[in-house]
């Protein structure tokens, strides 16, 4: 019983994590593009920025779902949790 309570434990925190990755690439562009346009309306700056700000999320969205999966790897391997 104790087994079937650990694996289910086990699968319940990789599942949550996993469901966690498309809201983390998703909200980096967002972000980039909401203060690229924030930048744009307040002081002027050039439309081009945009595209750098959504990269920059982009970039940081691909950082933050590499960490999660590494973890979600690690988490993999061991027994217990």
């Amino acid at each position: 019983m104790d087994t079937i309570k650990k694996d289910l434990q086990k699968l319940f925190w990789m599942l949550g994590l996993a469901l966690t990755l498309p809201m983390v690439l998703l909200s980096g562009p967002f972000a980039g593009y909401l203060i690229s346009q924030w930048l744009i309306e307040k002081w002027g700056w050039v439309p081009g920025t945009t595209l750098a700000f959504v990269l920059l999320g982009l970039a940081g969205s691909v950082i933050q779902t590499v960490r999660i999966l590494r973890l979600l790897y690690r988490r993999s391997e061991k027994k217990d949790l």
